[in-house]
Protein backbone atom coordinates (compact mmCIF):
# COMPACT_ATOMS: atom_id res chain seq x y z
CA UNK A 1 0.00 0.00 0.00
CA UNK A 2 1.29 3.21 -1.42
CA UNK A 3 1.78 6.36 1.24
CA UNK A 4 -1.63 8.24 1.51
CA UNK A 5 -1.72 11.84 -0.52
CA UNK A 6 -1.29 14.69 2.17
CA UNK A 7 -4.55 16.35 1.21
CA UNK A 8 -6.43 12.76 2.49
CA UNK A 9 -8.23 13.47 6.03
CA UNK A 10 -7.67 10.77 8.30
CA UNK A 11 -10.47 8.20 9.04
CA UNK A 12 -11.99 6.72 11.62
CA UNK A 13 -13.99 2.88 11.25
CA UNK A 14 -16.17 1.57 13.82
CA UNK A 15 -18.18 -1.60 13.72
CA UNK A 16 -16.23 -4.70 11.48
CA UNK A 17 -19.07 -6.66 10.23
CA UNK A 18 -18.72 -7.92 6.86
CA UNK A 19 -20.55 -4.83 5.30
CA UNK A 20 -17.96 -2.97 7.41
CA UNK A 21 -14.68 -4.48 6.65
CA UNK A 22 -15.49 -3.98 3.14
CA UNK A 23 -16.85 -0.34 2.68
CA UNK A 24 -13.37 0.22 4.98
CA UNK A 25 -11.21 -1.53 2.41
CA UNK A 26 -12.69 0.28 0.01
CA UNK A 27 -11.88 3.67 1.98
CA UNK A 28 -7.67 2.16 2.71
CA UNK A 29 -7.85 1.50 -1.57
CA UNK A 30 -8.81 4.94 -2.02
CA UNK A 31 -5.59 5.91 -0.20
CA UNK A 32 -7.59 7.31 3.15
CA UNK A 33 -5.29 7.53 6.10
CA UNK A 34 -7.90 5.03 8.54
CA UNK A 35 -7.99 3.80 12.20
CA UNK A 36 -10.74 0.82 12.72
CA UNK A 37 -12.49 -0.15 15.48
CA UNK A 38 -14.36 -3.41 16.31
CA UNK A 39 -15.29 -4.94 19.93
CA UNK A 40 -13.30 -8.61 18.65
CA UNK A 41 -10.36 -6.44 17.59
CA UNK A 42 -9.61 -9.88 15.06
CA UNK A 43 -11.95 -8.85 12.73
CA UNK A 44 -9.56 -6.53 11.98
CA UNK A 45 -6.48 -8.06 10.93
CA UNK A 46 -7.27 -7.78 6.93
CA UNK A 47 -7.52 -4.09 7.64
CA UNK A 48 -4.15 -4.20 9.59
CA UNK A 49 -2.73 -5.80 6.90
CA UNK A 50 -3.80 -3.17 4.65
CA UNK A 51 -2.28 -0.09 6.40
CA UNK A 52 -4.67 0.98 8.94
CA UNK A 53 -4.13 1.48 12.63
CA UNK A 54 -5.93 -0.23 15.28
CA UNK A 55 -7.53 1.48 18.24
CA UNK A 56 -8.08 0.11 21.87
CA UNK A 57 -11.79 2.56 21.83
CA UNK A 58 -14.21 4.01 19.79
CA UNK A 59 -13.38 7.14 21.45
CA UNK A 60 -9.54 6.81 20.68
CA UNK A 61 -10.43 6.09 17.04
CA UNK A 62 -12.70 9.22 17.51
CA UNK A 63 -9.55 11.31 18.45
CA UNK A 64 -7.19 10.40 15.71
CA UNK A 65 -9.59 11.06 12.66
CA UNK A 66 -11.34 14.21 11.49
CA UNK A 67 -14.38 11.79 10.32
CA UNK A 68 -16.07 9.02 12.23
CA UNK A 69 -17.82 6.39 10.23
CA UNK A 70 -19.91 3.52 11.93
CA UNK A 71 -21.49 0.23 10.42
CA UNK A 72 -23.23 -0.59 13.19
CA UNK A 73 -26.52 -3.32 13.91
CA UNK A 74 -28.75 -1.43 15.81
CA UNK A 75 -30.15 1.41 18.10
CA UNK A 76 -28.40 0.12 20.92
CA UNK A 77 -25.42 -0.89 19.55
CA UNK A 78 -24.89 2.50 17.68
CA UNK A 79 -26.00 4.68 21.01
CA UNK A 80 -23.40 2.78 23.36
CA UNK A 81 -20.84 3.03 20.65
CA UNK A 82 -21.54 6.84 20.69
CA UNK A 83 -22.58 8.05 23.89
CA UNK A 84 -21.10 5.18 26.40
CA UNK A 85 -17.90 5.30 28.31
CA UNK A 86 -15.14 5.75 26.11
CA UNK A 87 -17.48 6.61 23.24
CA UNK A 88 -16.97 8.44 20.46
CA UNK A 89 -18.60 11.64 22.02
CA UNK A 90 -15.72 11.53 24.35
CA UNK A 91 -13.38 11.43 21.60
CA UNK A 92 -14.56 13.42 19.03
CA UNK A 93 -12.43 16.22 17.61
CA UNK A 94 -13.46 19.87 17.51
CA UNK A 95 -15.89 20.29 14.04
CA UNK A 96 -14.89 16.61 13.22
CA UNK A 97 -17.90 14.74 11.17
CA UNK A 98 -19.25 11.08 12.17
CA UNK A 99 -21.00 9.49 9.35
CA UNK A 100 -23.86 6.81 10.52
CA UNK A 101 -24.20 3.96 8.00
CA UNK A 102 -26.06 1.73 9.90
CA UNK A 103 -29.81 1.52 9.31
CA UNK A 104 -31.32 2.67 12.93
CA UNK A 105 -34.42 4.37 14.18
CA UNK A 106 -34.94 8.24 12.93
CA UNK A 107 -36.10 8.87 16.58
CA UNK A 108 -32.39 7.63 17.72
CA UNK A 109 -30.63 9.61 13.67
CA UNK A 110 -32.35 12.81 14.91
CA UNK A 111 -31.20 12.54 18.63
CA UNK A 112 -27.24 11.59 17.61
CA UNK A 113 -27.70 14.82 15.19
CA UNK A 114 -28.34 16.81 18.48
CA UNK A 115 -25.60 15.18 20.64
CA UNK A 116 -23.05 15.77 18.11
CA UNK A 117 -23.96 19.36 18.13
CA UNK A 118 -23.74 19.72 21.86
CA UNK A 119 -20.10 18.44 21.44
CA UNK A 120 -18.81 20.48 19.07
CA UNK A 121 -18.88 17.99 16.09
CA UNK A 122 -21.69 17.27 13.11
CA UNK A 123 -23.45 14.22 12.98
CA UNK A 124 -24.53 12.80 9.08
CA UNK A 125 -27.12 10.40 8.62
CA UNK A 126 -25.80 7.95 5.74
CA UNK A 127 -27.42 4.46 5.66
CA UNK A 128 -26.44 2.24 2.89
CA UNK A 129 -28.82 0.34 0.44
CA UNK A 130 -26.86 -2.96 -0.57
CA UNK A 131 -25.55 -6.65 -0.31
CA UNK A 132 -22.02 -7.44 0.82
CA UNK A 133 -20.87 -8.23 -2.82
CA UNK A 134 -21.65 -4.62 -3.66
CA UNK A 135 -20.36 -2.95 -0.85
CA UNK A 136 -17.03 -5.07 -1.38
CA UNK A 137 -17.26 -3.99 -5.07
CA UNK A 138 -17.67 -0.07 -4.03
CA UNK A 139 -21.17 -0.36 -5.18
CA UNK A 140 -23.60 0.59 -2.59
CA UNK A 141 -26.24 3.27 -2.47
CA UNK A 142 -26.98 5.91 0.35
CA UNK A 143 -29.16 8.17 1.26
CA UNK A 144 -28.23 10.88 3.73
CA UNK A 145 -29.13 13.72 5.86
CA UNK A 146 -27.40 16.15 7.87
CA UNK A 147 -25.79 20.09 7.26
CA UNK A 148 -25.28 19.98 3.61
CA UNK A 149 -21.92 21.63 4.07
CA UNK A 150 -20.53 18.91 5.99
CA UNK A 151 -22.30 16.58 3.45
CA UNK A 152 -20.47 18.01 0.80
CA UNK A 153 -17.03 18.12 2.92
CA UNK A 154 -16.96 14.35 2.72
CA UNK A 155 -18.51 13.55 -0.39
CA UNK A 156 -15.63 12.10 -2.00
CA UNK A 157 -15.53 10.03 1.29
CA UNK A 158 -18.68 8.75 1.21
CA UNK A 159 -18.24 7.60 -2.51
CA UNK A 160 -14.88 5.30 -2.09
CA UNK A 161 -17.52 2.93 -0.38
CA UNK A 162 -21.09 4.68 -2.11
CA UNK A 163 -20.74 6.20 -5.40
CA UNK A 164 -24.30 6.77 -5.75
CA UNK A 165 -25.62 9.13 -2.94
CA UNK A 166 -29.29 10.37 -2.59
CA UNK A 167 -29.25 13.20 -0.29
CA UNK A 168 -32.41 13.66 1.58
CA UNK A 169 -32.45 16.81 4.01
CA UNK A 170 -30.87 18.27 6.86
CA UNK A 171 -32.97 16.21 9.43
CA UNK A 172 -31.25 13.29 10.31
CA UNK A 173 -34.12 11.12 10.48
CA UNK A 174 -35.31 11.66 6.88
CA UNK A 175 -32.21 9.30 5.62
CA UNK A 176 -33.32 6.60 8.58
CA UNK A 177 -36.99 6.68 6.70
CA UNK A 178 -35.68 6.43 3.31
CA UNK A 179 -33.66 3.59 3.95
CA UNK A 180 -36.11 2.18 5.78
CA UNK A 181 -38.76 2.71 2.76
CA UNK A 182 -36.08 0.94 0.51
CA UNK A 183 -36.04 -2.51 3.01
CA UNK A 184 -40.16 -1.82 2.63
CA UNK A 185 -39.72 -2.38 -0.69
CA UNK A 186 -37.26 -5.23 -0.60
CA UNK A 187 -39.48 -7.32 2.01
CA UNK A 188 -42.45 -6.44 0.21
CA UNK A 189 -41.17 -7.46 -3.13
CA UNK A 190 -39.46 -10.48 -1.73
CA UNK A 191 -42.97 -11.53 0.02
CA UNK A 192 -44.98 -11.26 -3.17
CA UNK A 193 -42.51 -13.11 -4.71
CA UNK A 194 -43.02 -15.88 -2.07
CA UNK A 195 -46.52 -16.10 -1.89
CA UNK A 196 -46.63 -16.24 -5.61
CA UNK A 197 -44.55 -18.98 -5.87
CA UNK A 198 -46.22 -20.86 -3.29
CA UNK A 199 -49.65 -20.29 -4.89
CA UNK A 200 -48.23 -21.92 -7.96
CA UNK A 201 -46.51 -24.87 -6.56
CA UNK A 202 -49.64 -25.55 -4.50
CA UNK A 203 -51.84 -25.57 -7.84
CA UNK A 204 -49.07 -27.45 -9.64
CA UNK A 205 -48.36 -24.92 -12.48
CA UNK A 206 -44.87 -25.03 -14.36
CA UNK A 207 -41.97 -24.63 -12.03
CA UNK A 208 -40.78 -21.95 -14.65
CA UNK A 209 -44.06 -20.12 -14.92
CA UNK A 210 -44.02 -17.95 -12.11
CA UNK A 211 -40.80 -17.01 -11.93
CA UNK A 212 -40.88 -15.62 -15.51
CA UNK A 213 -44.28 -13.99 -14.75
CA UNK A 214 -41.80 -12.15 -11.97
CA UNK A 215 -39.67 -11.13 -14.35
CA UNK A 216 -41.92 -10.12 -16.82
CA UNK A 217 -43.93 -7.88 -13.66
CA UNK A 218 -40.85 -6.10 -12.42
CA UNK A 219 -39.80 -4.69 -15.68
CA UNK A 220 -43.28 -3.92 -17.38
CA UNK A 221 -43.21 -0.56 -18.06
CA UNK A 222 -47.02 -0.61 -17.12
CA UNK A 223 -45.81 -0.88 -13.15
CA UNK A 224 -43.46 1.73 -13.91
CA UNK A 225 -46.89 4.09 -15.13
CA UNK A 226 -48.18 3.21 -11.80
CA UNK A 227 -45.25 4.56 -9.41
CA UNK A 228 -46.67 8.09 -11.65
CA UNK A 229 -49.83 7.45 -11.49
CA UNK A 230 -49.82 6.62 -8.06
CA UNK A 231 -48.21 9.13 -7.09
CA UNK A 232 -49.57 12.23 -8.30
CA UNK A 233 -53.07 10.09 -7.38
CA UNK A 234 -54.37 10.08 -11.04
CA UNK A 235 -57.29 8.14 -10.50
CA UNK A 236 -59.74 9.64 -12.87
CA UNK A 237 -57.62 7.85 -15.96
CA UNK A 238 -59.52 4.31 -15.09
CA UNK A 239 -57.83 1.54 -16.63
CA UNK A 240 -59.66 -0.99 -14.20
CA UNK A 241 -62.60 0.02 -11.56
CA UNK A 242 -62.20 -0.88 -7.90
CA UNK A 243 -65.03 -2.44 -7.53
CA UNK A 244 -63.71 -4.77 -10.59
CA UNK A 245 -60.53 -5.14 -8.57
CA UNK A 246 -62.22 -5.93 -5.57
CA UNK A 247 -63.82 -8.90 -7.61
CA UNK A 248 -60.72 -10.04 -8.88
CA UNK A 249 -59.00 -9.90 -5.93
CA UNK A 250 -61.86 -11.95 -3.76
CA UNK A 251 -61.34 -14.53 -6.96
CA UNK A 252 -57.25 -14.99 -5.72
CA UNK A 253 -57.81 -15.32 -1.92
CA UNK A 254 -60.70 -17.90 -2.97
CA UNK A 255 -58.57 -20.05 -5.57
CA UNK A 256 -55.59 -19.48 -3.14
CA UNK A 257 -58.06 -21.47 -0.22
CA UNK A 258 -58.85 -23.76 -2.59
CA UNK A 259 -55.20 -25.36 -2.42
CA UNK A 260 -54.59 -24.43 1.76
CA UNK A 261 -53.05 -21.37 1.00
CA UNK A 262 -53.84 -18.17 2.74
CA UNK A 263 -52.59 -15.37 0.65
CA UNK A 264 -52.12 -12.59 3.59
CA UNK A 265 -51.29 -9.63 1.07
CA UNK A 266 -54.94 -10.21 -1.04
CA UNK A 267 -56.48 -10.02 2.47
CA UNK A 268 -54.83 -6.27 2.91
CA UNK A 269 -55.43 -5.58 -0.51
CA UNK A 270 -59.33 -6.47 -0.20
CA UNK A 271 -59.92 -4.43 3.61
CA UNK A 272 -58.16 -1.21 1.38
CA UNK A 273 -60.29 -1.50 -2.07
CA UNK A 274 -63.40 -2.10 0.65
CA UNK A 275 -62.36 0.90 2.71
CA UNK A 276 -62.07 3.00 -1.37
CA UNK A 277 -65.59 1.82 -2.17
CA UNK A 278 -67.49 2.81 1.34
CA UNK A 279 -66.12 6.07 0.38
CA UNK A 280 -67.73 6.48 -3.16
CA UNK A 281 -64.73 5.39 -5.30
CA UNK A 282 -66.26 2.22 -6.73
CA UNK A 283 -65.93 3.52 -10.54
CA UNK A 284 -62.18 4.98 -9.83
CA UNK A 285 -59.23 3.08 -10.66
CA UNK A 286 -58.34 0.61 -9.25
CA UNK A 287 -55.05 1.89 -7.65
CA UNK A 288 -57.15 4.05 -5.47
CA UNK A 289 -57.25 1.89 -2.55
CA UNK A 290 -53.63 2.75 -2.62
CA UNK A 291 -55.28 6.29 -1.41
CA UNK A 292 -56.30 5.24 2.03
CA UNK A 293 -52.86 5.15 3.54
CA UNK A 294 -52.32 8.93 2.21
CA UNK A 295 -53.08 11.83 4.57
CA UNK A 296 -55.69 13.38 4.29
CA UNK A 297 -58.27 11.46 2.55
CA UNK A 298 -59.99 12.69 -0.42
CA UNK A 299 -62.20 11.91 -2.87
CA UNK A 300 -59.67 11.43 -6.38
Amino acid sequence: MTTPPPDKPPVAFLGLGKMGVAMATNLRRAGYPLVVWNRSAGKAESLRAAGATLAQSPAAAAQAADIVISSLADDASLRAVVSGPDGVLSGLRPGAIHIGASTVSPGLSDELGALHAAAGGRYIAGPVVGRVPAAEAARLVTFVAGDSDAIEAVRAVISAYAPMIAVVGERQGQAAVAKLIANFLGASGMDLIGQSLAWAEKSGLPPDLVPQMLSGFFGNPGTREYITKIGERDFDDVGFTAAGGLKDVQLMIDAAQAVDLRLSSAEALRAKLDAAIARGWQNRDWSCFTDIDRAPWRTP
